[in-house]
């Protein structure tokens, strides 16, 4: 514990002497704010006191007992040695208001109660929120002031100010004065100024200038009312040059310290690959062009000295380009070593920002030319293009063919060679025999050229894998490569084994005949087969398993008259709520609610809601089950049994019944979102004025009413909704939402009209098929004509069912789904 931690009421002080003389004591700080020393010590203040001085007092009043072990006054004497520490720690209960994230009351303990942490468990303060006069009302009315610049820049905080004792508010004001500060500078950024502090102020918050800066002028763009933008222009360097002086700031103000623009660089630079090292190098005044080339540790030995440039900038900066000969100025005693021909007239002076250029025998040949190999060899990758190398060659080096496995693997009938067509930026395939390479047939191989990418596969490339695929009663449903010697009961344990629904079950596999790559469709026939699978099926020796063949379509069932126990699940405020198995095919929620005994009185019918898992069966290969809500209407559906609301339930129902929440959200485009108390005189209006009304932009035509149940109405200002004399009002647990103007509330929904049992606006879902939708809402009604089912996309394009044709595409967000009915007379 920090030795500066201040004591209070209920905090524990543990008292240990040890040495010659060993005592213990643990000890409370009392309500009247002092500890009481055993053996006549005496009474101890401790409120206000730091566990550091406690100890200077502690070591005094023992010294008086105990005087021939403790001496208080030289301690390094003693004979006896006293420690203080905090013992049990107590809870400090503290309030942080004003410009934080999260106002409110926290717990912190007292060892960690400090300005910093209760601002950290708030969230932290806002953006519009002070970090500089932070300010602590104490109980006893007493006011300290932080600045927390000091922490978090200097890493220097008061710790008197800082620490918080029970009772304590913490208030964090808005900041007066913001100024940015951008540009040349170590710590660009938004910073505080307070009281009389300034633009030297700024700049030490800032980190002080980078080298780059230009300091005879900088800009401030200062923002002034009914006049709006000014530009002003700052010395820096005089201000700077002057510690009395300052530049006063004003809220909003924007310094940017400019670069500094080098008109002449100091420099001279040397490149290609003529030069032992080229690079830029410092110009001196009357270096010449030997000068340079030694600073370059000299010429390499194929430095190509018929020609070099020059490119110099003038004075008006721009680049004149000269081109000179290094052979009178420098001579080829033996290979690799140049000499000063001594001839001063070709060794010209050189100015600032000269550039020379020295280039190298094969760089001006066209350097270094090279190949690249990749695919199915053991050394893929770039490689030089030697002289007179054969595509043999090549293979040969980096193939990695002599390792007999390792070609046994490859696909010799064909590779290919890669190469550009000259003058133009297109490519050309050149097909080559690789095994008949590999064998040594000079016949196949072809000269290699500069770039040329070849490409070598593996016989598993060149190969069309064939697959399988299984649904059912499996846990990953999919497809699978097929393996050789795969069977059903391999495929089984590769998609995760039964479900546990899956009791007696038998394997149905399709499997078309006559497949092949030339296969006459017409002559294509599907077998059909029903193999049981027994329990053990992953340990079935060999010999028992059913093989399967290339596309075979195995689907996992229960045996006929083998059906597993039918139950749902119902929770909430039921009176006996729980799993229960369905009595029939056709049991309705009504039936169940009998069941279970009818509702509790806190009962919110209104809100109830259904979960449902989609059918496996309707599921595609290597989709996973989901679960998605039903939007119910329990009150219709019990006032009329058996009615088109009084929905049949399936295997894995969850249906939930809610209590009634008694509130209402609002949230958006208001002036302060709420959770309101419901009220049932209150209609849309009411509970939006309660939340201070529209936000500038709010699009009063598209308002969302979220019912508790799921379903979504969408009003417009004006409608039925808003009128206080309607009877109608918006129900508990409902959530309104206020969009912004063009934040398209409608993407977000998908509205289900038409012959369906219940039309509503439902939310998006991404990826949901029509399907999802439809189920959502009930499916189709007895008068929908399923051939007739219309999606108008927001884009305007319109799907429809064609033919025969499986219709179930995915349905984009702000989709309207119309369900058409039959015409009267139409066929059932």
């Amino acid at each position: 514990m920090d030795d500066q931690y201040i004591l209070s009421t209920g905090d524990e002080v543990v008292i240990s002497v040890w040495g010659e003389l060993n005592l213990l004591y643990n000890l409370t700080v009392s309500e009247e704010g002092y500890i009481e020393l055993p053996e006549e010590g005496g009474r101890i203040y401790t409120n206000g006191v730091t566990l550091k001085d406690l100890k200077t007092k502690v070591t005094q009043a023992l010294s008086l007992i105990h005087e021939s072990y403790i001496d208080a006054e030289h301690p390094s004497a003693s004979k006896a040695f006293v420690d203080v520490k905090l013992g049990k720690i107590r809870k400090l209960l503290l309030y942080v208001v004003g410009e934080v994230r999260n106002p409110g009351a926290y717990t912190l303990s007292s060892g960690t109660a400090t300005v910093v942490n209760l601002l950290h468990n708030a969230g932290g303060v806002k953006q519009s929120g002070s970090l500089r006069e932070i300010r602590v009302r104490r109980a006893d009315g007493r006011i300290d002031t932080l600045d927390l610049y000091d922490f978090f820049l200097r890493g220097t905080l008061d710790i008197r100010k800082s620490r918080l004792l029970s009772g304590d508010y913490v208030i964090v004001p808005l900041k007066q004065k913001a100024v940015t500060i951008t540009g040349e500078i170590r710590r660009p950024l938004n910073y505080e100024l307070i009281g009389n502090e300034g633009l030297k102020q700024l700049v030490g918050f800032a980190g002080g200038f980078t080298p780059d800066a230009y300091l005879m002028r900088s800009q401030l763009k200062r923002s002034v009312i009914n006049r709006g933008e000014v530009f002003l222009d700052v010395n820096l360097d005089s201000l700077f040059a002057d510690p009395t002086r300052n530049y006063p700031l004003v809220d909003h103000d924007e310094l940017t310290i400019l670069p500094n623009v080098q008109v002449r660089k100091s420099m001279v630079i040397v490149s290609g690959d003529g030069v032992t090292r080229p690079g830029t190098y410092e110009y001196t005044p009357g270096m010449t062009l030997k000068d340079l080339i030694e600073k370059a540790e000299g010429l390499r030995e194929y430095a190509h000295l018929d020609r070099a440039d020059l490119v110099r900038t003038q004075e008006d900066f721009s680049k004149k380009l000269t081109t000179f000969s290094l052979r009178d100025l420098y001579t080829q005693e033996k290979s690799g070593v140049f000499r000063f021909s001594g001839n001063t007239g070709k060794n010209f002076p050189l100015k600032e920002m000269d550039q020379v250029s020295i280039y190298s025998e094969f760089g001006m040949a066209g350097k270094d030319k090279s190949v690249t190999i990749e695919g199915h060899v053991k050394e893929p990758g770039q490689t030089l293009l030697a002289k007179n190398m054969s595509l043999f060659d090549l293979v040969f080096a980096k193939g990695g063919f002599q390792d007999p496995d390792f070609k046994n693997r490859t696909y010799l009938e064909r590779a290919y060679i890669v190469r550009k067509v000259p003058g133009t930026i297109g490519q050309r395939l050149i097909p080559f025999n690789l095994g008949k390479v590999i064998d040594g047939d000079a016949s196949a191989s072809v000269p290699l050229e500069d770039e040329d990418v070849i490409r070598i596969f593996s016989n598993e490339q060149m190969t069309a894998k064939s697959q399988v695929s299984i649904s059912g009663l499996v846990n990953k449903p999919g497809r699978f490569d097929l393996s050789e010697n795969l069977t059903v009961e391999d495929l089984i344990v590769l998609a995760g084994g039964l479900r546990a629904d899956a009791y007696k079950v038998e394997a149905v596999v399709v499997r078309a005949e006559g497949l092949g790559a030339d296969a006459d469709p017409a002559l294509i026939e599907k077998s059909t087969a029903r193999v049981p699978v027994e329990a053990g099926y992953a340990l079935l020796p060999i010999e028992k398993r059913t093989p399967l063949k290339p596309f075979d379509r195995v689907t996992i069932r229960n045996l006929p008259g083998w059906e597993p126990l039918q139950t749902v699940t119902i929770s909430g405020e039921v009176e006996n709520a729980g799993d229960y198995s369905l009595v029939s095919r056709d049991e309705r929620i009504s039936n169940l609610i009998k069941r279970t005994g009818g509702f509790r009185k806190e009962a919110f019918p209104e809100g109830a809601t259904l979960l449902r898992r989609r059918s496996v069966l309707s599921m595609t290969p290597g989709e996973s089950p989901e679960v998605y809500g039903i939007t119910l209407d329990l009150v219709e559906a019990l006032e009329n049994p058996g009615g088109e609301y009084d929905l049949i339930l399936k295997d894995g129902d969850t249906i939930f019944i809610p209590s009634n929440p008694g509130t209402v959200e609002v949230r958006g485009a208001v002036r302060r979102p709420l959770i309101l108390q419901h009220n049932a005189s209150f209609k849309l209006q009411d509970y939006i004025d309660l939340s201070g009304g529209y936000l500038e932009g709010a699009d009063k035509d598209n308002i969302a009413i979220f019912a508790a149940n799921g379903a979504a109405t969408k009003v417009k200002a004006g409608g039925w909704l808003f009128g206080r004399s309607s009877s109608s009002s918006v129900s508990p647990g409902s959530t309104i939402e206020v969009p912004f103007v063009g934040e398209a509330t409608r993407l977000e929904t998908v509205e289900v009209t038409g012959a369906v049992v219940k039309p509503a606006l439902v939310q998006y879902i991404k990826g949901a098929k029509l399907g999802y939708y439809l189920n959502l809402c009930g499916g189709y009604a007895k008068n929908a004509d399923i051939d007739k089912v219309v999606v108008h996309l927001l884009n305007g394009e319109i799907l429809t069912k064609l033919n025969n044709a499986a219709f179930n595409p995915v349905v984009p967000a702000g989709s309207i789904i119309v369900v058409t009915a039959k015409s009267i007379g139409g066929s059932e």
